[in-house]
Order: C-alpha cells, then sequence, then structure tokens
C-alpha cells in the first residue's frame, strides 16, 4: 500500500481526491492537512510516501 497525505486548504479538492484514493486498492489515505504546520504533523506521525500538496496554503 501507498499512504497518501492530502495536503491543501481547498475542501472540495480534497473531498474529490479523498474519494479517488479510497476507490483504489493501491492507496492508503493517512490523512488531510488544511494548513502548513498540520501537514508537518501528519507527516511525523503517519510517515506518508506521497503527500499531494498545495504549495499555496496556510
Amino acid at each position: 500500500m501507498v499512504k497518501v497525505l492530502i495536503a491543501d486548504d481547498n475542501r472540495e479538492f480534497c473531498e474529490i481526491l479523498k474519494e479517488y484514493l479510497e476507490s483504489q486498492n493501491d492507496f492508503e489515505l493517512v490523512g488531510i492537512a488544511n494548513n502548513g504546520l498540520e501537514t508537518l504533523d501528519i507527516i511525523r506521525e503517519k510517515q506518508p510516501h506521497i503527500v499531494v500538496l498545495d504549495i499555496i496554503m496556510p
């Protein structure tokens, strides 16, 4: 399983990507972060393989 973290402040985008990832057998969604600090906390705790990152985010 590939562990994925979504880091984006656009809730609609997060929900769409979450639904897609959950429909795939090879991916495990380990979290959704809405700001940079939350992103870092989840990375430390869950150690995702991939971070889908919004580069313009609080």
